[in-house]
């Protein structure tokens, strides 16, 4: 059941397009990845390889962030973590313009690693 709702998730996110102004970061490799826990919420914090001048101002970090009241948290945990440990470099990110989920870092929306369209 988590796959499929993983699945309608990221169908979801391919028609979102112009709506939500998502950005992609493809063909990267994470570089770091850490879960923090903050007051009532954990956030995984996603750093990236090569060019960042596409990020959102608000990013200063240039790194992206999801917190756990999102439904595809646990998923994107998991992915992010399995790139990074693998040390694969066909991962692409998906994110939105804001900085919602942590103020300095660009919220993400979606991560997919190898080769695979959105």
């Amino acid at each position: 059941m988590k796959r499929v709702k993983a699945f309608v998730l990221l169908l979801g996110m391919t028609t979102m397009g112009s709506v939500h102004a998502t950005e992609y970061f493809r063909e990267r490799t994470i570089i770091g990845a850490g879960v923090y826990f903050s007051g009532s919420k954990s956030i995984l914090f996603v750093s990236i390889d090569g060019d960042k001048s596409g990020m959102s101002p608000c990013a200063t970090t240039r790194r992206f962030a999801i917190d756990d009241s999102m439904p595809n948290f646990d998923e994107m945990v998991s992915i992010a973590m399995t790139a990074y440990a693998t040390g694969e470099k066909s991962v692409d990110l998906a994110a939105s313009k804001t900085c919602n989920h942590w103020g300095n870092a660009q919220d993400l929306l979606g991560i997919k690693i190898g080769s695979m369209v959105w």
